[in-house]
């Protein structure tokens, strides 16, 4: 028997309206299935028209904010921190303004800072922050949301 969270009724403890849940839900589905950061990508994996989808992601994130529900999951009595760093190549990305040159010196794309506390043997986020290159981080230049 596979152990599986309703994301719907996870997403109604971070978000405090019920709508908003409702569309993270369906975003973080939609995330999951596409294992990718491209919206198109994820648009793809959302219910109704690719078009539409694509247009409801950045308006879901400019009216319900995800940085206080991911604060909702931050435990202070955690021992300690994770963080990890990953790359994300956009090689054709030439006019982009986040975009950067990763460690080979060549590839186009940024860096993803994925902040998590432990609990249960699982990492669960509590930020993320992006930046043009490692050395960013830190700096007044990163946009690391807190």
């Amino acid at each position: 028997m596979h152990k599986t969270i309703v994301l719907c009724r996870f997403m109604e403890l971070l978000f405090d309206d019920p709508q908003g849940a409702h569309r993270a839900a369906e975003l973080g589905e939609a995330l999951l299935a596409a294992r990718s950061l491209r919206l198109t990508e994820i648009a793809t994996r959302m219910k109704g028209s690719m078009a539409a989808a694509y247009k409801r992601i950045p308006r879901f994130l400019r009216r319900a904010d995800p940085r206080p529900a991911l604060r909702r999951l931050f435990w202070e009595a955690a021992e300690f921190g994770m963080g990890d760093g990953t790359e994300v190549e956009r090689p054709h990305a030439k006019q982009t303004a986040y975009g950067g040159t990763l460690q080979d010196g060549k590839t186009k794309g940024f860096w993803i800072l994925a902040l998590a506390v432990p609990y249960r043997g699982r990492g669960i986020p509590v930020g993320v922050g992006f930046f043009r290159h490692p050395s960013q981080l830190g700096s007044p230049s990163a946009e690391v949301l807190r």
